[in-house]
């Protein structure tokens, strides 16, 4: 099944886009960031049973699999104070890491804390691939 076809099933399309003229043009109303990417997991994560620990410790799968290691390491090593400043590649990493966990985890059907956790560290580990480092 492609994209269009899955779009076309989903019952709730529309609260996130507009069509005009039948299906001719569509307008998305929501841009994808990395706010978005990742505030989109943590829902998904307390939907599907995580704690405070779990969202912890998938931000930290997250990070740790997608630049290869922690978030701060790399915040402290550049010299920046948080994420907005890291470069625009470890931004992009960050944000696939988070787009991946949130499907992976979505499709293991993942509940709790471990299982949450497995399934992001699944996804990004596959994610990373993506890019040269």
């Amino acid at each position: 099944m492609g994209f269009l076809n899955w779009f076309n099933s989903q019952e709730d399309n529309e609260s996130q886009t507009t069509v005009f003229g039948g299906s001719d043009i569509i307008i998305d109303k929501k841009e994808p960031t990395r706010t978005n990417a990742n505030s989109a997991l943590q829902r998904t994560v307390s939907e599907h049973g995580g704690t405070a620990d779990t969202h912890v410790a998938v931000n930290k799968t997250v990070g740790r699999n997608m630049l290869g290691e922690d978030v701060n390491q790399v915040c402290r090593k550049l010299g920046v104070r948080d994420r907005s400043g890291l470069p625009t590649e470890a931004k992009e990493a960050l944000q696939t890491g988070d787009i991946a966990a949130r499907h992976q985890i979505v499709r293991d059907g993942a509940e709790g804390h471990e299982e949450v956790v497995e399934s992001a560290d699944k996804a990004t580990k596959k994610a990373r691939g993506l890019f040269s480092w």
